[in-house]
C-alpha cells in the first residue's frame, strides 16, 4: 500500500481531492507572489517598460535590454514561488486546471492599465519632438502586433473554454490597448509621413518573438506544475 507524505495538513480526499495552492495558507503567499511575478513578466508589461525607457534614453537597444532582463528575472521569480507553492500538493491531488476568473481579470486590468499608461507617456513625448519615420514604424509594429495578439488571445480563450466569462480579462486588455494604440496612431501619423514598412515588420517580430518565448515558457510551466515533481511528491511504501 502507498501512502502520500504531506509537507502540510490538507483537505479530507473524501470531501475536496484536488486542491489548489489558494486552499492552503502556507502555499497561499508564494502563489500570490507568483502571480505578481507573472505580471511583471508578462510581454504587456515589457512593452511598457521598452516604451518608458524610451522615452528616458532617445535609444534603440537600451530599452529592449531593460525591459527583457525585467521580463526574464520576473519569469524565472515566478516559476520558483509557484513551484514552491504547488510543492505542498502531492501531484495526483493538484487542481492545476482551476479556473482562476478573479485574478485573470485583475492581472488583465493591471497589464492594460501599464501598457495603456505607457503608450499615452510615448505618445505625449513624440508629440513633443521630431519623430523621424524609421522610430514611429517601429514603434506601430510594435503596437499593432501585440493587438492582434491580444486578439487572438481572445478568441482561442472564448473557444477553449466555451465561455464569454473566461475571455473577459483578455477583452479588458484588448479594448484598453486598441484605444490607445488608435489615438497614438492618428496622433503619430500626421507627423511623419508614410511609414516604412520593413521597419514596421521588424518591430512586429520582436514582439512577435517576445511574445513566444514567453508562451512557450508558460506552457512548459503549466506542464511541470500538472505532472507534479519527478519521483512523486513523495510516495513511499508503508
Amino acid at each position: 500500500m502507498k501512502q502520500i507524505n504531506e509537507r502540510v495538513q490538507l483537505p479530507d480526499a473524501n470531501e475536496q481531492y484536488l486542491v489548489h495552492p489558494l486552499d492552503l495558507a502556507p502555499a497561499r503567499r508564494p502563489f500570490l507572489l507568483a502571480w505578481v511575478m507573472g505580471i511583471i513578466g508578462s510581454p504587456q508589461v515589457f512593452a511598457a517598460v521598452a516604451a518608458l525607457v524610451w522615452v528616458g534614453s532617445n535609444n534603440f537597444v537600451v530599452p529592449f535590454i531593460a525591459a527583457g532582463s525585467t521580463m526574464l528575472f520576473a519569469n524565472l521569480a515566478a516559476a520558483w514561488f509557484r513551484r514552491e507553492a504547488w510543492s505542498n500538493i502531492p501531484g495526483k491531488r493538484r487542481d492545476s486546471d482551476r479556473r482562476l476568473l478573479g485574478l485573470n481579470l485583475l492581472a488583465a486590468v493591471v497589464q492594460a492599465l501599464a501598457l495603456a499608461a505607457a503608450a499615452v507617456v510615448l505618445i505625449l513625448w513624440f508629440i513633443n519632438r521630431t519623430v523621424s519615420p524609421e522610430v514611429a514604424a517601429f514603434a506601430t509594429g510594435t503596437v499593432t502586433a501585440i493587438t492582434v495578439l491580444m486578439a487572438v488571445d481572445m478568441v482561442a480563450t472564448a473557444v477553449r473554454s466555451r465561455s464569454g466569462t473566461a475571455a473577459l480579462a483578455p477583452a479588458v486588455n484588448l479594448l484598453v490597448v486598441a484605444a490607445v494604440s488608435w489615438w497614438g496612431f492618428l496622433v503619430i501619423a500626421g507627423r511623419t509621413g508614410p511609414l516604412d514598412v520593413s521597419t514596421v515588420i521588424m518591430g512586429a517580430a520582436v514582439l512577435l518573438a517576445v511574445w513566444g518565448l514567453w508562451l512557450i515558457w508558460s506552457l512548459w510551466q503549466r506542464r511541470r506544475i500538472a505532472r507534479g515533481p519527478s519521483g512523486g511528491s513523495a510516495a513511499s511504501a508503508a
